[in-house]
């Protein structure tokens, strides 16, 4: 046990060099801790930023038959001031390379290595980077550090199942280039110490997916705000008749954070832009206002195409990739599928031997096609190349038994494929097409020429002129100097036989 470990801590250290020299693809799609997402810590707008010294949320929640008031709280540091908007986003580019370790080793470790400054500016997709961006960033991980959170029963902890009450911080320690390790030894990178309460609800897998593409595309900080939390809370519908989620504004406000106001006008200014933002962007279907006594208000919000999806494909998952848990493991994980009303093409050697090609073995393999969706493991033997797993065999065979989201690189090449075939078809259809269509026009000219040649000289003679006057005024001049030379061009004369043929056809 202790072998394997320091292979792992290994492994870790080598993904730490890769990072530096910039090896790595750092995904799209982020795994945030879910109570640092849920709860407000990043101010939204720099407007009064200098000033504010905290953000706070208080509610009062029921837990084994009891109401108990939670808070949460967010404190700065008066030198360094409050994180702002910048400093988000420079939390979230270590999030995508926090990401990087949970998805190749599945547990994080101090400390965490950020490469160069000039590679978090990549991160950010910072176009261009200097002097004064490294200091900003610099400034930015440092505020987030000096920067306490105050828990009373609101942070769940999911290792131990109970919630928290607890003064910590994001990032227990900073390290930059130069500076020394808490081994003695000088750090040639840049690094963060996680605090031991973050670290740990990470290894916990308790995380949310974000699109990081899809954040960074909307414009309102708001917008962006409100898809971190209606992601969360999305999550609880999905078996509710209503298909609806509800906030009081009062409570959005603390969230979000924003200033709450007292009129129903500019509270609707102030959020609507937000709403239509991920309306039009499919996020959320639609939202409504409602009263709900005086200065308070309740909003609505149905989940869109775009969180029905994440819904479907994007729920957080423990990797417990350990093939003697889980290949031997029970079959009940899931859904139940009856193997009598299995379609016989999903019970064939074909599909059986290419899941024992990825190490899987012959029972396994022959229970998975016997009882599991014949379409999601063809795209699973397909797609499992499209990921970092170190065990293919176990990897699938979780991945198709719980129904993971297929990788977004696969996805996107599947569908570029088939884009490419309905292409195909369709230009192949249309060829046909206007070959039948080439046909027609060429059979409907035989038979005319056919009706011209069988009629007697003179009637010859009256359509030939006929066709003649009807030439454009160009095409008559053409004619008259062609006929003095006393041979017509092949041009010519196909315009006078087409002319012909619509005599006829008359």
């Amino acid at each position: 046990m202790k072998e394997s470990k320091k292979v792992k801590d290994n492994q870790i250290k080598n993904l730490f060099v890769k990072s530096q020299n910039k090896e790595i693809n750092f995904p799209r799609i982020i795994n945030s801790e879910v109570n640092l997402l849920f709860f407000p810590f990043f101010a939204l707008s720099t407007k009064g930023l200098k000033k504010k010294i905290e953000t706070e949320y208080r509610d009062i929640v029921n837990r084994d038959g009891k109401r108990i008031e939670i808070l949460w709280n967010v404190a700065a540091h008066a030198k360094y001031g409050y994180p702002g908007p910048f400093d988000r986003e420079v939390h979230k580019a270590i999030e995508r390379i926090i990401t990087s370790f949970l998805k190749k080793y599945g547990y994080i470790k101090n400390p965490i290595c950020l490469g160069s400054l000039y590679n978090i500016c990549n991160l950010m997709n910072i176009k261009e980077y200097g002097g004064y961006q490294y200091r900003e960033i610099r400034s930015a991980l440092e505020r987030i550090k000096t920067t306490v959170i105050k828990s009373e029963g609101s942070f769940y902890y999911k290792g131990e199942k109970k919630w928290i009450s607890k003064v910590f911080s994001l990032y227990d320690s900073v390290i930059f280039k130069g500076e020394q390790l808490t081994n003695g030894h000088i750090a040639d990178s840049n690094f963060i110490y996680l605090s031991d309460l973050y670290i740990q609800s990470l290894n916990s897998f308790y995380i949310k997916p974000i699109d990081y593409t899809y954040l960074q595309s909307l414009k309102s900080k708001i917008a962006s705000r409100l898809y971190e939390i209606l992601g969360i809370k999305f999550y609880g519908i999905k078996n509710k008749k209503e298909g609806s989620i509800r906030y009081k504004y009062s409570t959005l406000c603390q969230l979000l954070p924003v200033t709450s106001f007292k009129q129903l006008s500019r509270s609707k200014q102030q959020l609507n832009p937000a709403h239509k933002e991920l309306q039009n962007t499919g996020f959320i279907s639609q939202f409504k206002w409602s009263e709900n006594g005086k200065q308070d208000w309740l909003i609505y919000y149905w989940p869109g195409e775009r969180a029905k999806k994440e819904m479907k494909n994007g729920q957080a998952k423990q990797l417990d990739l350990k093939e003697d848990n889980y290949l031997t493991g029970s079959d009940d994980i899931g859904k139940k599928i009856d193997v009598k009303k299995q379609p016989d093409s999903d019970h064939n050697n074909d599909l059986i031997n290419k899941i024992v090609d990825l190490n899987v073995s012959k029972i396994t393999a022959t229970r998975l096609v016997k009882k599991y969706n014949h379409k999601a493991i063809k795209d699973w033997v397909r797609a499992i190349d499209f990921t970092n797993a170190e065990n293919k065999a176990a990897y699938i065979v979780k991945a198709v038994k719980e129904d993971w989201q297929l990788p977004e690189e696969y996805l996107r090449e599947k569908e570029n494929n088939a884009a490419i075939k309905e292409q195909e078809k369709i230009n192949s259809l249309q060829k046909k097409q206007q070959e039948k269509k080439n046909q027609k026009i060429q059979e409907e000219k035989q038979k005319l020429d056919q009706i011209y040649h069988s009629l007697d000289p003179v009637k010859q003679k009256e359509i030939d002129q006929e066709a003649e006057n009807r030439l454009d005024d160009f095409w008559k001049a053409q004619l008259n100097k062609e006929k003095a030379k006393g041979k017509l061009s092949k041009i010519l004369q196909a315009a006078l036989d087409e002319k012909r043929r619509e005599i006829i056809k008359e």
